[in-house]
């Protein structure tokens, strides 16, 4: 069987995405894009918008304009970072850290059916294979 990988993962992302983003948006109104930046922001709070754009794998006008919707959706507050004008912090509101727990039981679903009928050590190396492309082929670092 001729392995046709890049397809595979592209359409496999394409799909998980696209799942994903109706799942989730309809049980808590935030598309799943916001809430991989709610979960960043959870693990590194106050983290600047570079900081985060380098988390999620966004270049920094990316990270900006989605950031931004963000705040101008009341999800997330930007603060000023000391001694660097341009720079600014963000950090969850309120409705960010209910939409933030609301997506964790959505997305742990999601995993739970993605790992269904494989064993474990099946899952170590869908695992490893993704993270190794991740470290071959990330030219943001």
């Amino acid at each position: 069987m001729k392995r046709r990988l890049y397809f595979l993962l592209n359409r496999a992302r394409t799909v998980l995405q696209r799942y994903a983003d109706s799942g989730v948006t309809r049980e808590i109104g935030v598309p799943v894009a916001q809430v991989s930046v709610l979960f960043a922001v959870e693990k590194h709070p106050g983290a600047t918008l570079a900081e985060l754009a380098k988390v999620i794998g966004l270049n920094n006008p990316g990270m900006t304009s989605l950031a931004q919707r963000m705040v101008d959706g009341g999800l997330l507050v930007k603060s000023p970072v000391p001694g660097d004008q341009r720079a600014w912090s963000l950090n969850m509101t309120d409705r960010g850290l209910q939409a933030c727990a609301a997506a964790k039981p959505l997305l742990a679903k999601m995993n739970r059916q993605l790992e269904a009928g494989f064993t474990a050590e099946e899952l170590d190396v869908v695992a490893r294979f993704l993270e190794t492309v991740t470290q071959r082929f990330d030219t943001k670092e």
